[in-house]
């Protein structure tokens, strides 16, 4: 309705229009708002194809989440038909995790296209040989206890997931019951990633293995089999990138943290952050000023005919969103050559989650182009610093089509 008191006739916008004003939303939420005002948006939204992608959301406790740009907080209860006492443990791209201690009961849930997948709760594996002087210590695993770091939908038959132990850890819905051990991975596994159809694993200090999963036997019991544990793991590049120990003070060190994540054009890349501490950490709020001189952010790009890896220098019209349960590459030109850390990069070390001079920090930006960073609060949500786990969670657009 415009000043005069009359209605406006947004329903006879030309759908052309109206088409492009959908294109350019960059919220979930408002594109949901757009197709529910009318028949004529919603077919108008429905012929845009492909659409640019949303930005997404971060989950900042069991059930709250905030999208950007905007800050709009989410609520998203646990499903009522889930048992009670059932919590949220995570976000996973699209898929959100629930868990029973009572009942005994894991799955995936996508809250958008209600697709589910159930997981086993236990696992019977050998938890990292390399952390025991005795050798291989064989072990009942309650995966509440030992927390799924990541979890990646390969294919609606097989799921890998990361461990705390930073071993990986994989499961066919539908075969076997409980989860499998990957065996042979050659060191502590930061991340994993699908690409190309084989799923890869950054390791150590920065190598790079791979599993094909599609090659797996197929014929083991629902409970497993050594078959499963002998899986196959190849490394693809045995030489991590180098690091500038040059340019360390004295008694200090690079905290390194590893990310798989792949481009928009198709490449599989590598993000290392890395962070100049001293040798005994001190847990201290930190200024902003403070965390961009002593943070460095490499990006590399994975070879793998000359098994190396290749330094990216600028990312073109794409942003990288990175996180502990999930990463990923959106196209996004108004934030070229951006890379999205989440805030517990910057705050782990704070006693009480914080940034100086900012406060909450829900996540970080750095700018390739300048090697400059920012660090951004949504909106002044009191979080439980000592119970909040953030991860970025994508609405599937699914819908939209």
């Amino acid at each position: 309705m415009d000043d005069q008191g009359v209605c406006a006739p947004w329903p006879e916008l030309p759908p052309e229009l109206a088409g492009i004003i959908f294109g350019r939303l960059q919220s979930y939420s408002d594109r949901v708002r757009f197709r529910a005002v009318c028949r004529a948006w919603r077919l108008a939204a429905r012929h845009q194809h492909p659409l640019p992608p949303v930005l997404p959301w971060l989950r900042l406790d069991r059930t709250t989440f905030q999208s950007l740009p905007d800050g709009e907080v989410h609520r998203l209860p646990v499903p009522s038909e889930l048992p009670p006492g059932t919590v949220c443990r995570g976000a996973f791209d699209g898929w959100l995790l629930y868990e029973s201690g009572e009942q005994r009961e894991r799955s995936l849930r996508n809250p958008i296209t209600k697709a589910k997948i159930d997981l086993p709760y236990h696992c019977d594996v050998v938890i990292n040989p390399d952390f025991y002087n005795d050798g291989l210590y064989t072990t009942t695993v309650s995966l509440h206890e030992a927390v799924l770091r990541k979890i990646v939908v390969c294919s609606p038959d097989f799921v890998a997931a990361i461990i705390d132990y930073g071993d990986v850890l994989f499961h066919r819905p539908g075969m076997h019951s409980t989860w499998s051990l990957m065996a042979a991975c050659p060191g502590f596994v930061h991340d994993i990633a699908l690409y190309r159809g084989k799923l890869y694993l950054v390791t150590g200090h920065g190598e790079l293995a791979v599993h094909d999963f599609t090659s797996t036997p197929q014929h083991s019991s629902r409970h497993g089999s050594s078959a499963d544990q002998d899986s196959c793991v190849d490394t693809v590049i045995d030489t991590p990138p180098p690091l500038n120990k040059q340019s360390l003070p004295e008694r200090h060190f690079w905290d390194c943290i590893f990310y798989l994540v792949v481009s928009c054009t198709g490449e599989l890349l590598m993000v290392r952050w890395r962070w100049c501490l001293p040798g005994v950490i001190h847990f201290r709020r930190r200024c902003a000023g403070e965390l961009s001189k002593g943070i460095e952010v490499d990006v590399f790009e994975a070879d793998l005919e000359k098994r190396r890896w290749s330094e990216v220098k600028e990312l073109g019209e794409q942003a990288l969103f990175l996180g502990t349960t999930c990463s990923k590459a959106l196209p996004l030109p108004d934030h070229a050559n951006c890379v999205f850390f989440l805030g517990l990069n910057v705050t782990r070390f704070s006693p009480d989650g914080t940034v100086g001079g900012i406060g909450d920090c829900a996540y970080c930006v750095h700018d390739m182009r300048n090697g400059t960073f920012s660090f951004d609060n949504l909106a002044s949500i009191k979080r439980d610093f000592e119970r909040s786990r953030d991860d970025w969670f994508f609405p599937c657009d699914g819908i939209e089509t």
